[in-house]
């Protein structure tokens, strides 16, 4: 069971704790999710202007997934 991420810092500490554990750089992983390195570097600081489909395809390329709980 993951933890509930209810920022958007911190699911950027999340995705970069995930990158660090597969033991990928921010270049590698953004060539791996089609996503610019410097847009990666935003989400992992946890700017605001995260758009959903580039960070589903983060997750994706991490083998992650994003769940929305009702509670």
């Amino acid at each position: 069971m993951g933890r509930p991420l209810k920022t958007m810092g911190m699911l950027g500490g999340r995705v970069a704790t995930l990158r660090e554990q597969r033991g990928l750089t921010q270049h590698q992983l953004a060539a791996k999710a089609h996503v610019s390195r410097s847009w990666l570097a935003q989400l992992e600081l946890g700017k605001p202007a995260a758009n959903v489909r580039l960070v589903m395809a983060v997750l994706d390329a991490l083998d992650a997934h994003l769940e929305v709980n009702d509670d």
